[in-house]
């Protein structure tokens, strides 16, 4: 009788560990996770990040992918009033709509910069900006036309 209850007293205690282990390994896996989709979204960001939004031309070969629009909205709170926040915000919608499409720039762009007020309470008007981005979303394909890389103009000196 004693050693039945022994025995099933060292199941218990096999079967509190083994569970154990198991919730420490589902912890582990969930952390491994939750680091890896942090720096997955982290390494995302700094990508879009270099989509370069530019009002001009560029040099290079490129395709064109798309034309993009983004809309920035900043309410300013109190006596706080930035009206690049605005902007700011408008440039990081196109840069994520631009990484979406797959884009390495974003040229042509105009901006367009509304300001107004909007009523909050009983006579207490805040001001609003508002910026309107637009341009077109390229892939670049290769060097400009005209280029020469280091390889080309090896054996030339700066008389000819």
């Amino acid at each position: 009788m004693l050693n039945d209850m022994r025995e099933k007293l060292r199941r218990a205690k096999e079967a509190r560990d083994k569970a154990r282990m198991a919730r420490d390994r589902a912890e582990r896996i969930r952390e491994e996770e939750t680091a890896r989709a942090k720096a997955m979204d982290e390494d995302r960001v700094r990508r879009m990040h270099t989509i370069r939004v530019i009002t001009g031309d560029v040099k290079y070969r490129y395709a064109i992918i798309d034309t993009i629009r983004a809309v920035g909205f900043y309410e300013a709170p109190g006596d706080i009033i930035d009206p690049h926040e605005s902007t700011r915000l408008a440039i990081t919608h196109m840069q994520e709509q631009a990484f979406r499409l797959g884009a390495d720039a974003i040229i042509h762009a105009q901006y367009h910069l509304v300001r107004y007020a909007v009523q909050r309470r009983q006579m207490v008007f805040m001001p609003v900006y508002e910026t309107h981005v637009f341009g077109t979303a390229i892939k670049v394909i290769g060097p400009p036309t005209d280029w020469e890389g280091p390889a080309e103009n090896e054996g030339q000196t700066a008389s000819e």
